[in-house]
């Protein structure tokens, strides 16, 4: 890291930058069907298993990656890892963590991570953006899936809403610390990149979920 001053705001170039990616990664059917309750249980599940195992590597990268930036130890905070999260509610549908098989996108993206944490660290702060960044508007997700699948309050849903009331407040004071480090501009060009690259990943995770869901499949699931 070098000191920019007000040269550049990383968070600002994140969300301008990566809009398209964004924009993609939300219009895939996957993500309208979870939305709209219509998403059978089964591949709901599947889906936490599948981001489990992102989570799991992410996040032992990330906290590698604040012992050795000091400075990050405020921004990757373990009230904000989502691991423990995705095993409670696994736990709650009887999955074990041990038997999920990775699918393609699943491991392209761990070896992502894998990749930016052996040659360029920071860049890791770019995957990390994608996933907390999703929690503002995984609360009214949640709210859909809960009602679709019949579960009770806080049950299964850990993962999408971890925050409850906080999620504003902690996303603005992780916002106001990014920008607050005085990253490199080579930095935050690598942070945008791997960004988009997790929004890609994501949406083909999407669509190979999608596959499973026969295409007569369109009426909300049963719990």
């Amino acid at each position: 890291m070098s000191n920019l001053g007000a040269a550049a705001c990383v968070m600002a170039r994140r969300r301008d930058e990566t809009t398209e990616h964004h924009q993609r990664a939300e219009s895939r059917p996957f993500e309208r069907a979870l939305l709209g309750g219509t998403l059978p249980r089964a591949l709901y599940v599947e889906l936490l298993a599948q981001r489990y195992l992102v989570h799991r590597v992410l996040e032992r990268a990330a906290r590698d990656l604040r012992d050795a930036h000091p400075v990050l130890v405020d921004i990757l905070r373990d009230e904000l890892f989502q691991e423990a999260n995705l095993v409670a509610d696994l736990e709650h549908f009887g999955i074990d963590q041990d038997a999920i098989v990775a699918t393609r996108a699943t491991r392209a993206l761990i070896e992502e991570i894998e990749r930016l944490a052996d040659q360029r660290p920071l860049a890791l702060l770019g995957v990390y953006y994608v996933f907390e960044g999703s929690k503002n508007g995984a609360r009214y997700v949640a709210r859909s899936v809960a009602n679709a699948y019949g579960l009770p309050p806080g049950s299964g849903l850990r993962y999408l809403d971890p925050h409850g009331e906080q999620q504003r407040a902690l996303w603005l004071d992780f916002k106001q610390r990014m920008d607050d480090c005085a990253f490199s501009t080579a930095d935050q060009d690598a942070m945008v990149a791997a960004a988009r690259l997790t929004f890609d990943c994501v949406g083909e995770l999407d669509d190979e979920l999608w596959a499973k869901v026969p295409a007569a499949c369109t009426s909300p699931p049963t719990a």
